[in-house]
């Protein structure tokens, strides 16, 4: 491939890597300039958008190996890949049912700054599953669905392995 297709990936993998830490530190900034202590309702949808951000991360790094080193297909890789997949859909449900918990029992804390700020996070880590595991999310093509690179991948995957 070319030297522009692997400063591309090196681009995405490493984006990623900014993105995640980024996430981390507003993460600790909000909590820290509201002057509460870090609890789950930032961290269990943070947590759960950095592990899929990570995720991408690893993805682009992986593409980036392959153009490196063509002869290692690294058939590892995609296995892990779809454990991966369904594991995020896993940590998908904790934060739903922490909020439930926090009705039952602590209706006092549900109603807090900081659940808006959480529920903003889980959006934001479902459009990016979305994102990486089944469609392309982009603003110029968002009416169009265009599978994304991992997603085909994936696919490729789970149809070689049934053979």
């Amino acid at each position: 491939m070319t030297e522009k297709t692997k400063k591309e990936l090196n681009r995405l993998y490493m984006s990623e890597l900014l993105t995640a830490l980024v996430c981390g530190m507003l993460m600790y900034l909000l909590t820290d300039s509201t002057g509460q202590p870090l609890d789950l309702r930032l961290l269990i949808p943070g947590g759960v958008l950095i592990f899929i951000i990570l995720q991408s991360a690893g993805y682009w790094y992986y593409r980036y190996q392959l153009l490196d080193n063509p002869r290692n297909p690294m058939d590892w890789v995609m296995p892990v890949f779809a454990v991966l997949k369904k594991l995020d859909l896993a940590l998908f449900a904790l934060y739903p049912l922490y909020l439930v918990y926090l009705v039952i029992l602590k209706p006092e804390a549900f109603f807090f700054f900081l659940n808006i700020l959480g529920l903003i996070l889980y959006a934001f880590s479902m459009i990016e599953y979305y994102n990486y595991y089944y469609f392309s999310v982009q603003i110029g093509t968002i009416k169009k669905k265009i599978p994304s690179e991992l997603s085909l991948e994936l696919s490729h995957y789970e149809k070689t392995k049934l053979i």
